[in-house]
């Protein structure tokens, strides 16, 4: 979200406000510390995207694929537990969300800031993203029925709707590519299922072989809908 509203900013086509309002949502106030102990509100990313001089890129690391993920080690090894860090030239910006429950308090969200190194590409189009994603969900839903997997217990079916429309509000710059607008929807939605089958690590398994069978189906599902989603956020008009 702070990738795409940031762009926008630097284009020109939403306001710093604005950018604050969609970033921070129904969490507190947002703050970006730098590593001295001195933390700034949300606006402070507004100055560092300016005197970046580049655009802002969302990069979502896991074990094994840290494409796109710059230097020095600290910044890697914190964006990788986290799963996620924003780029831009020289610096990178690493979200931790703090939450309450069972308070009704709203989440604490804060942006540790980091000197970085040269960003390493990573190419991603939206159009060739969206085919491997629709390849990947068509190879595991073959791969679940052929080991008889797919299923789970009634429970989840309430928790299934609540994931069909995941992906329904999406509070976006104004002049976000159609394209990765829907793309983003999808892959919203998509999350939304794998994160709920992962409460769920048996579904329709029977044995050790059964829950082996069904998190191999669905490993490359979760791979390609996590490049989606950078190739959709990060995308440009």
């Amino acid at each position: 979200m702070l990738a795409a509203w940031g762009n926008a900013l630097l284009d020109g086509t939403t306001r710093p406000g604005d950018l604050v309002d969609a970033v921070t949502g129904g969490d507190a106030p947002h703050q970006v510390e730098d590593g001295t102990g001195a933390s700034a509100g949300l606006l402070e990313t507004v100055l560092i995207l300016r005197r970046s001089g580049g655009r802002a890129r969302l990069v979502l690391p896991v074990p094994g694929d840290v494409r796109g993920l710059p230097g020095p080690d600290e910044f890697r090894a914190f964006a990788l537990d986290v799963g996620e860090a924003v780029v831009v030239p020289g610096v990178g910006l690493v979200p931790e969300v703090t939450t309450y429950e069972p308070s009704s308090a709203p989440p604490m969200v804060t942006w540790h800031a980091y000197e970085i190194g040269p960003i390493p590409p990573d190419e991603l189009d939206v159009r060739q993203a969206q085919y491997e994603l629709s390849e990947a969900i068509r190879d595991a839903a073959t791969a679940l029925a052929a080991a008889d997997v797919g299923g789970g217990p009634t429970g989840v079916l309430a928790g299934l709707r609540e994931a069909r429309r995941a992906g329904d509000v999406l509070d976006l710059p104004p002049g976000f590519p159609p394209t990765a607008l829907a793309t983003i929807a999808q892959t919203e939605r998509l999350q939304a299922v794998l994160d709920l089958a992962a409460t769920d690590p048996i579904g329709g398994a029977v044995d050790r072989f059964g829950m082996s069978a069904r998190s191999s189906s669905l490993r490359p599902l979760a791979d390609a809908v996590r490049r989606a989603r950078l190739a959709a956020y990060n995308a440009t008009a």
